[in-house]
């Protein structure tokens, strides 16, 4: 591991990782925020929610590694 890996590649998942987390706090919050009353309304939030962050992650993965890649010469 330590022969295929570099600084560069520690840079870019933690600056993934945060930018990660700050997508699963946001889609978490809001959903939270505004979802329905009730135990029902919580659930569907819930749902909504990871299902949101999930999509919200893999598409910003991929214009994240393009643009890091980009920035770090590594593409």
């Amino acid at each position: 591991m330590l022969r295929y890996t570099g600084d560069i590649d520690l840079a870019m998942g933690l600056i993934k990782a945060f930018i990660f987390g700050g997508v699963v706090a946001i889609v978490g919050c809001y959903k939270g925020l505004t979802c329905g009353e009730g135990a029902e309304g919580v659930g569907h939030a819930t749902t909504e929610a990871v299902v949101y962050s999930s999509i919200t992650i893999l598409i910003s993965d991929f214009f994240l590694t393009l643009l890091l890649g980009k920035i770090f010469h590594t593409i």
